[in-house]
């Protein structure tokens, strides 16, 4: 018997309605659930920073991994904006009844070197100075592809909503890389083993684990609705399935 139109339709809505999440977690349970899924996807074990960090990796693995980290911070700099423009309380009385607004307006002075730091894509490009790379190669330099679909991956979350782009960027993000100790371990690592002081990472050093925590409280206070809840889980699997990717494309670096 042939299905009608409106067969097709009803059945679609039920798939639909299936696969949605009708009531959210407590915010605890969904962390927790959210984590173990990062878990669950991140496992690949990193070799490069270690690398770094104990002196074993070449100088010219770690001049290829300068010019990633500039591009991060080039392609992923100006869309902070973006972010900061979508905060649920941009419109607040001043920035002082704000708190999401406020954060990231602080943040985003800082990366762009309007407080006690210098601009972080110019940090950046010093380190790459350091390793004896030129502003042409520097240009000319091809991106690994797992580094353009880790960038543009988060910024289209970020472009998407501010509880998404909270979650990558933030929750996923600043705070994840608090908790791996890399930028402390690349500092000591560069300035013991190679004799270069980059303070790109000096700086995160210090900075990471305070917007770590901040992005955390933030995200709680979002993260509160199925739907929220539900589009941030997908945000982070998805970036998290490529930066396990970039995980093992840098690795390869050391084969």
């Amino acid at each position: 018997m042939a299905t009608s139109s409106e067969d097709r339709k009803a059945a679609f809505k039920n798939v639909i309605r299936s696969t949605r999440v009708e009531a959210a977690l407590p915010i605890d349970d969904y962390l927790r659930s959210v984590d173990q899924m990062i878990v669950d996807i991140c496992q690949t074990r990193d070799r490069l920073i270690p690398a770094i960090a104990a002196g074993t990796a070449p100088r010219d693995v770690i001049r290829r991994l300068a010019m990633e980290f500039y591009y991060l911070g080039r392609w992923m700099t100006p869309d902070f904006a973006v972010f900061i423009a979508n905060a649920p309380d941009a419109f607040s009385l001043t920035m002082e009844h704000s708190e999401h607004y406020a954060h990231w307006c602080q943040n985003f002075a800082d990366e762009a070197g309007f407080l006690r730091d210098p601009n972080h894509v110019l940090m950046k490009w010093e380190w790459c100075q350091m390793m004896g790379i030129s502003a042409d190669e520097l240009e000319a330099y091809q991106p690994l592809p797992e580094t353009v679909a880790v960038t543009f991956t988060m910024l289209y979350y970020v472009r998407r909503s501010y509880d998404e782009g909270l979650a990558v960027f933030g929750y996923a993000g600043e705070r994840l890389a608090a908790k791996s100790g890399y930028a402390k371990a690349l500092y000591e690592g560069l300035r013991d083993h190679y004799g270069l002081t980059v303070r790109n990472f000096e700086v995160h050093a210090y900075a990471e684990p305070d917007h770590g925590d901040k992005a955390e409280a933030l995200f709680r206070k979002v993260a509160v609705t199925a739907s929220a809840q539900q589009r941030c889980r997908d945000a982070i699997r998805n970036t998290m399935l490529v930066r396990d990717a970039r995980t093992r494309a840098l690795n390869r670096w050391l084969e």
